[in-house]
């Protein structure tokens, strides 16, 4: 057995798994099997590469051979997963739901607090939520510019609405809220661009959450959940600021300049903030970046890319570069990014009711309910956060 040829496939699958490139991983990992056959470690990761392509009955098959080397937890663990996804309906999550929670007071009962202590997202259903996404975007390849491509992509999955900034002085590049987004169509198209991947970057965030709502409660999706989704992502400090870091990591990844400045806003309004929380806002922010970004890269081709970075140029940007003074200090694993996502809905559901604070909520709620409504400002872009978007 050649044991660096080994070790050198097994690093390059976990590479590509970290990276989403299942198909690239699972020619790395057979590789790796070939050379060792007797590896629980490769079987292993051979399970996580076929979920990864979506191929359960081979994950198990997987999961189990490295089981019968070496019964380890985390191995043991995968397996029940993947016995329990395969329980749903393949073809859509939303239909295992028996239920359609659209009361206020019924998500935040007892019992449903007890439920979120109890159930957390996984791996395979997170995936799942990912692709569902991916998979509903309908993107036909055109021979429009740049600035329409990325236009007809966004208004996939939100309103666009493009209006007229006249106060100049703000600087603000676009906003998001319930759905809906508002950019300044007095800007270059670079900046059009880019403020539209951010504003999508948003909306893609709190479909995750809402879906992992839905997910724990076992719900279809409703008005009250999307308030609760929009609420645990908005009205925290320190999730605010994942929010917004992670919208800058998805714009930054597909524009070339990098401009943190609604994140660096929000620090600077809220002093004496605790920097370890939002040291772990950060970590959680870009991991989720890296999960929007898995929805978008399919679309966003190396001719986009290109296509972009001449918009840019044509348009002659010049910017001031207000980077992050935070960066993430290393990679969260899927179990504390699902930990992460427990807690933040757990935290903002115990506050609601302890405190009985629904105003909010029940504004969201009726604000989802009234399709139609301009819930974006568009009388100088004010930002649903109440925080703008700065050039």
């Amino acid at each position: 057995m050649n044991s660096k040829n080994f070790s050198s496939e097994i690093k390059s699958c976990e590479e590509y798994i970290a990276s989403r490139s299942f198909k690239k991983a699972d020619i790395s990992i057979s590789n790796a099997i070939q050379i060792n056959s007797e590896s629980p470690y490769a079987w292993y990761l051979k399970s996580k590469v076929c979920l990864g392509l979506l191929d359960y009955e081979n994950a198990l098959s997987a999961c189990e051979n490295a089981i019968e080397l070496n019964p380890k937890k985390e191995y043991v663990q995968l397996k029940g997963r993947i016995e329990n996804f395969t329980k749903l309906d393949r073809d859509d999550l939303a239909n295992y739901y028996s239920q359609k929670i659209d009361n206020l007071l019924v998500l935040t009962n007892s019992k449903n607090i007890e439920v979120l202590s109890q159930r957390k997202l996984n791996g395979i259903v997170y995936q799942r939520i990912l692709d569902n996404f991916k998979d509903g975007i309908v993107y036909k390849k055109s021979d429009d510019d740049i600035f329409l491509k990325v236009k007809m992509l966004t208004e996939n999955a939100i309103d666009l609405n493009f209006v007229e900034n006249h106060d100049s002085s703000n600087g603000i590049v676009g906003a998001y809220g319930f759905k809906k987004a508002a950019i300044d169509s007095r800007l270059s198209k670079t900046l059009q661009i880019a403020a539209m991947i951010h504003e999508f970057a948003h909306h893609l965030l709190f479909e995750i959450f809402k879906n992992a709502v839905m997910y724990i409660y076992k719900s279809q999706n409703s008005e009250a959940i999307e308030a609760f989704g929009w609420y645990c992502i908005t009205q925290n400090v320190y999730w605010l600021l994942m929010n917004e870091y992670c919208a800058h990591m998805v714009e930054c990844r597909y524009v070339p300049y990098n401009n943190f400045e609604s994140f660096n806003k929000i620090l600077k309004i809220n002093e004496n903030l605790n920097i370890s929380k939002v040291k772990k806002a950060v970590e959680l922010g870009e991991s989720l970046s890296r999960d929007i970004a898995y929805i978008l890269d399919g679309f966003f081709t190396d001719k986009m890319k290109e296509e972009i970075k001449m918009q840019f140029l044509s348009d002659r940007v010049i910017l001031k570069r207000k980077g992050c003074e935070f960066k993430s200090e290393g990679n969260l694993s899927s179990d504390e990014k699902f930990d992460m996502i427990n807690s933040i809905l757990r935290e903002n559901i115990i506050s609601i009711k302890i405190n009985f604070s629904y105003r909010d909520l029940i504004m969201f709620k009726r604000i989802f309910e009234m399709s139609g409504v301009e819930n974006v400002k568009t009388n100088g872009i004010c930002n649903e956060f109440g925080r703008p978007r700065k050039i």
